[in-house]
């Protein structure tokens, strides 16, 4: 059956219309999908809870009725059938509606904003404090340290001078996580400035009273490391580490990338594989990239990689996948695809602060693609 038809006769159904003729092959058709599964149960359902409601008052009502009208089936089937139906409904009636029909809630043209400044800081001791709604000024004291929230945006660490060390000796780590949809600048103890991509977050001490500054990064960062030779900065990823005593680079290590790439911009840094593979040294404007199968390094035009920093999406001869999974963790949405997209490459500069709209359509100007926006997910066709 076509999901038009489905369509239909559900009408007829839950409108009290359809004849007995109709009825069975409803439920016929019910069984089929039980018995074949449901083609369309992976797709978003939007407001399923409201539509589930109505729904199980309509078919609830319609129980005793059915009853008497097919004498043959038992009410316990028809008890169980109603519940199952009702999930089998709810997801295809409200799918095909939504996507066929442009008057429905979910179809209708919503506006997705770009992301912006939006960040959660844990402190050492458990207390969180979104920063996107905190106060700007000073949101919290550790010791000899004063963390500020400046009216642009921005996490600061100062040290007072006249007060002591840390009381007890031990390390006192902060965490900054970015969401989906979200960015944060920091200036750490030490004066060195981080930039966090949306997705990502960041684990530091409170005070860098080691022989070494660690921090630990997750996601993407643009670090300005204050130099100090005494101390080394030090970067660890989940699959490397990168030391460097003062210099500016960049580091994009998501999870779900299928490599690290550590760019240099400024000074040198070295980097360690956590594998067998020897350390790298790295030059103003080389980058080294490591996977699973290798670990290399080449020259590369930098400002693609910190184009997030500055306010750019920048693609190169990029794969459209990778692309859009950069449109996605800054939009905070989901992309489908339908067909296969490995030979389709992008290439072109745009602003990260569009609507999401007008960035998809500078997608679609290059007549490779169609995409359709439901809700907060893209869907991607041929």
């Amino acid at each position: 059956m076509k999901q038009t038809e489905f369509t239909k006769l559900l009408d007829k159904y839950l409108n009290g219309t359809a004849n007995d003729q109709e009825q069975r092959t409803l439920i016929n058709y019910y069984d089929a999908l039980q018995g074949e599964g449901l083609p369309w149960d992976n797709l978003e359902m939007g407001d399923q809870d409201e539509v589930q409601k109505s729904l199980l008052h309509k078919i609830n009502s319609s129980i005793k009725a059915t009853e008497k009208k097919f004498k043959h089936i038992k009410m316990q089937w028809l008890a169980i059938a109603a519940s199952l139906f009702i999930i089998i409904a709810a997801g295809s009636y409200f799918f095909v509606h939504s996507y066929m029909n442009p008057t429905t809630k979910q179809q209708q043209h919503v506006n997705i904003k770009p992301g912006g400044n939006k960040a959660t800081l844990t402190l050492a001791n458990g207390k969180q404090i979104i920063l996107n709604e905190a106060q700007n000024g000073e949101i919290a004291r550790q010791n000899d340290i004063i963390i500020t929230k400046t009216a642009d945006g921005k996490l600061v660490y100062d040290e007072l001078e006249a007060q002591s060390a840390m009381t007890n000796g031990a390390v006192a780590y902060n965490t900054i996580k970015i969401p989906r949809g979200g960015q944060y600048e920091v200036t750490l103890p030490d004066g060195t400035k981080v930039w966090l991509n949306a997705e990502s977050s960041l684990s530091y001490p409170a005070k860098f009273s080691n022989k070494e500054r660690i921090v630990e990064l997750k996601g993407e960062g643009y670090f300005e490391v204050a130099k100090n030779k005494a101390k080394p900065f030090i970067v660890n990823t989940a699959n490397q580490k990168i030391e460097v005593l003062g210099t500016h680079f960049n580091v994009n290590a998501y999870n779900d990338d299928p490599s690290v790439k550590t760019t240099l911009l400024e000074g040198s840094v070295k980097v360690y594989p956590s594998a067998s593979w020897s350390a790298k040294f790295l030059k103003p404007g080389q980058q080294s990239v490591l996977t699973d199968q290798s670990f290399t390094v080449e020259n590369v035009d930098v400002e693609e990689a910190i184009a997030w920093k500055n306010g750019v999406f920048l693609f190169h001869n990029e794969n459209i996948k990778t692309a859009l999974q950069k449109l996605a963790r800054w939009y905070d949405v989901e992309v489908s695809y339908e067909g296969n997209f490995n030979d389709i490459n992008f290439g072109g500069s745009f602003s990260r602060f569009s609507d999401l709209e007008e960035s998809i359509q500078i997608l679609e100007s290059t007549n490779k693609l169609k995409c359709k926006i439901i809700g907060r997910r893209i869907y991607i066709s041929r």
